[in-house]
């Protein structure tokens, strides 16, 4: 169950299934798109704060029924689910922070990634176990090597292994660790402090973040300066 509420221009989208560890099934990850996607067409509002009901743990992850597949169409159409929602997250025109606590696995890792902040509880952990059970870790993944550098990424990937907010903090995946209680607020201020900037700027920027990651340097620098020039534009209108 996805929860929503708005508060001083705030969207809070909240995973409300703890007695199923927050787990990622088909029609929750349908919600959280479809939330994403609704958010960033709003013009009242200026941020969005992804968090989740529970002590326990953020989420488990994708729900582990969705992997009883027969053939490899259904595990593409599931895969594409998760990748849909990473998709809607990385294109909301609002930043977007997250907040952690407990346990953060496998494709709740992934949609973390795909967010502009990320506020780890003191308890939080995180792991991508897939390899574990046979399966390879895709999407953001991809995104985990430049949060965290090739090395941290290899092996968080290919051991499976569990590794703590500390670390991931000074690896560079979270932006900071602070008590468990306080994780929402700290998450809310980082979306206070881009909320004093123009919407439209923010959106643009994200544009770029998206231009820089995903094109040459001279294309992205070109891209820059198209955009830089656009502001201006918009101004004069």
């Amino acid at each position: 169950m996805i929860r929503q509420s708005i508060d001083n221009r705030v969207l809070t989208i909240t995973i409300d299934d703890s007695s199923r560890a927050n787990s990622l099934s088909a029609d929750a990850l349908v919600e959280l798109r479809d939330a994403f996607a609704a958010a960033s067409d709003r013009q009242d509002l200026g941020g969005v704060l992804f968090n989740a009901v529970g002590d326990k743990g953020f989420s488990a992850g994708m729900d582990t029924a969705q992997f009883d597949h027969t053939n490899s169409t259904q595990a593409f159409e599931t895969i594409t689910l998760l990748g849909s929602v990473c998709e809607a997250v990385k294109n909301c025109e609002l930043p977007v922070a997250l907040s952690m606590k407990g346990y953060v696995i496998g494709g709740a890792v992934e949609i973390a990634a795909a967010a502009d902040f990320r506020v780890g509880g003191a308890s939080s952990w995180y792991s991508m176990p897939e390899v574990r059970i046979g399966i390879p870790s895709v999407l953001e993944s991809v995104n985990l090597h430049r949060l965290m550098g090739w090395t941290k990424a290899n092996e968080m990937i290919l051991t499976g292994n569990r590794y703590s907010a500390e670390a991931m903090e000074r690896c560079g995946f979270l932006n900071t660790v602070v008590d468990d209680a306080t994780v929402d607020e700290v998450a809310l201020d980082y979306l206070r402090a881009t909320m004093e900037s123009d919407r439209s700027v923010i959106a643009q920027q994200k544009r770029l973040f998206r231009t820089w990651k995903n094109t040459f340097e001279d294309e992205a620098i070109t891209d820059s300066c198209q955009e830089f020039s656009l502001a201006f534009a918009r101004k004069n209108d």
